[in-house]
C-alpha cells in the first residue's frame, strides 16, 4: 500500500515538474522545383489523407470546411481522446500559418513553409503549443509532441512515395 501511494506521489510529482510546453521542427527535401506537386501540404483534407489521421489516431469523425484550402479554412476532427480543430490563419508566397485547438483549451501554432533551391524544394514544419492542465499537462504535452511528430514524418514519407511514383509514371 506504501509503495503504491509513492508511485502515485512520483507520478504527480514528475507531472507537475515536466514542460506543459512542445515544440517540433520537422524539414525535408523534395526533389521537386514544382510546388503545385506539394499542394497536398497546403489542404487540410489531403492532411487528413497524409498523415493516415483514421488509420493512426482512431479518428472517429472529421470536418472539413469548404473549401479546404486558404485563410480560414477548418478542419474539425473528434478523437478517442478528445476534440482537434485546425483553422489556416495565414496564406503567404512561402506557405501557410494555422493554429491548433485541442478541447477547446489547449492551444497550439503552427507554420510550413517551403524554401526553394536549384532543384529541389525544402518544406519545414513547425508547431509550439502549450497543455493548461496541471496534473497532467506534462505528459500530454509529451504525448501531443511524439504524436504530431510522427503524423508529420507519415505525412513526408506518404508525399515523398506519391512523388517517386509519380516519376516512375
Amino acid at each position: 500500500m506504501k509503495a503504491l501511494l509513492l508511485v502515485t506521489i512520483l507520478f504527480v510529482a514528475a507531472g507537475l515538474l515536466l514542460p506543459h510546453k512542445y515544440q517540433l521542427k520537422q524539414q525535408i527535401t523534395f526533389s521537386t522545383t514544382d510546388e503545385r506537386q506539394l499542394f497536398a501540404l497546403l489542404d487540410l483534407k489531403q492532411w487528413s489523407k497524409l498523415m493516415m489521421w483514421q488509420r493512426i489516431s482512431q479518428t472517429q469523425y472529421i470536418h472539413f470546411s469548404t473549401p479546404s484550402t486558404g485563410v480560414g479554412a477548418h478542419a474539425a476532427i473528434d478523437h478517442q481522446l478528445g476534440r482537434i480543430e485546425l483553422t489556416i490563419t495565414k496564406k503567404t508566397k512561402q506557405g501557410i500559418e494555422f493554429s491548433m485547438l485541442f478541447n477547446n483549451e489547449h492551444s497550439a501554432i503552427g507554420l510550413l513553409t517551403f524554401t526553394h533551391h536549384n532543384d529541389s524544394i525544402t518544406v519545414n514544419w513547425q508547431i509550439s503549443g502549450a497543455v493548461h492542465s496541471t496534473l497532467l499537462g506534462g505528459y500530454t504535452a509529451l504525448y501531443i509532441e511524439y504524436h504530431l511528430r510522427q503524423m508529420i514524418i507519415s505525412a513526408y514519407n506518404n508525399l515523398q512515395s506519391e512523388l517517386k511514383l509519380r516519376a516512375a509514371l
